[in-house]
């Protein structure tokens, strides 16, 4: 089985360092990578392939909004969900709008995180084979 590439994009390490765990206790079949800017995650997709982004959208430097939509234009077969604890319908939909795929507001419990990505990596399967 294919692994799939997973690379969490968020300022705080705690919140990569528990959706890291998360998904390393729930399943073997990630590769997961961890960056703390929008700035280093381009950085990151220009050295390797990436099947599924999380990411935040209140960061310094890079603003998501402007992150999700370089992504989709620069590496449109990667899906990129936002995890946020800024969430309102209004940024949900621009970031939908910009190429997100999915809209995680923070605080999540482990099982919504990893069943949207879990959905969204089942996607992507059927989108490599």
């Amino acid at each position: 089985m294919k692994k799939i590439k997973l690379l969490i994009v968020d300022d705080e390490k705690v919140v990569q360092q528990s959706c890291a765990d998360i998904f390393t206790e729930k399943s073997n079949h990630y590769d997961i990578s961890t960056v703390s800017s929008g700035e280093k995650a381009l950085d990151t997709l220009e050295e390797k392939s990436v099947d599924i982004i999380l990411t935040d959208l209140k960061m310094p430097g890079m603003p998501g909004l402007q992150l999700i939509s370089t992504i989709h234009d620069k590496f449109p077969d990667t899906a990129i969900i936002v995890i946020s604890g800024y969430a309102t319908v209004k940024t949900a939909v621009e970031a939908m709008k910009l190429g997100a795929v999915d809209f995680i507001p923070k605080p999540f419990t482990p099982d919504e995180i990893f069943n949207v990505v879990e959905n969204v990596a089942a996607r992507v399967k059927v989108k490599t084979k």
